[in-house]
């Protein structure tokens, strides 16, 4: 779908040179389960080209996310793009929709596709969206939350001055979620502050932590979010939180 009246949500450019080379309304086939493996054939719906001839190759693409203003808000570099068949688009009046191959490039979250539709449209206006996600689609909220965050000009670090970040245990159902929670806390809706071990820790070194701790975490329910992960990732995490002196709290449930 067009993400909004005359701006498509994919647009695919030479990367040096910035000049654009198609755009399409969606991209289908690209976004797929890491089980599957490589990507076959990846439809771009609605596209803006219709080739002369097929099949057409392009080098050096990379293919871009938009928002409704046509803003930039997510990338992926897919290099060579094959454009081997064409037809009429039944989505889009008046467009074409692509067939394309990337040569087995695919992105591994099958569920960014629908997020990112969803955050073409605006960041997140409260926390918790990612919460009305099945816990298997975390990783893909994740994904999407990190690449928007540095495409949309921020840096690995703590904005603002809240000295108390409150993280829902309950609501944990895996590691993925952690750092979608933990970002929300520390940054609002949307927010990032890791998706590793490796990004938390360079978020909390220019957050200016071991100079002084930037924040206190309160983490409610913290049992239930151990049984939920389990030991070794939640122990792992802790350590490198102690390791910038973060105090955490662990209220009482109930």
């Amino acid at each position: 779908m067009m993400v909004g009246t005359d701006v498509a949500m994919y647009r695919f450019v030479e990367d040096e040179t910035e000049r654009e080379i198609l755009t399409a309304a969606d991209v289908r086939g690209f976004f797929v389960e890491p089980s599957i493996g490589e990507s076959e054939i990846i439809t771009a719906v609605g596209s803006s080209l219709r080739p002369e001839r097929v099949p057409v190759l392009f080098e050096d693409v990379e293919m871009q996310v938009r928002d409704v203003r046509g803003r930039e808000i997510g990338g992926y570099y897919i290099g060579r793009v094959e454009v081997t068949d064409l037809r009429d688009s039944v989505s889009v009046p008046g467009g074409t929709d692509l067939a394309l191959s990337f040569f087995g490039f695919g992105s591994p979250y099958p569920y960014a596709g629908e997020i990112w539709q969803t955050w073409a449209q605006g960041p997140p206006a409260e926390s918790g969206m990612w919460k009305n996600l099945p816990p298997e689609a975390h990783d893909s909220w994740l994904h999407v939350v990190q690449m928007a965050w540095f495409r949309t000009g921020h840096q690995a670090k703590r904005y603002g001055d809240t000295t108390t970040c409150d993280i829902a245990g309950a609501d944990l159902a895996d590691i993925a979620g952690f750092y979608c929670e933990l970002g929300e806390a520390v940054n609002g809706p949307g927010g990032y502050f890791g998706s590793n071990l490796s990004a938390l820790d360079d978020c909390l070194i220019n957050s200016g932590a071991r100079r002084e701790s930037p924040f206190r975490l309160v983490w409610r329910d913290f049992e239930t979010s151990r049984r939920a992960i389990g030991d070794e990732e939640l122990d792992d995490v802790i350590s490198v939180l102690r390791k910038y002196g973060i105090e955490i709290e662990y209220p009482p449930s109930g």
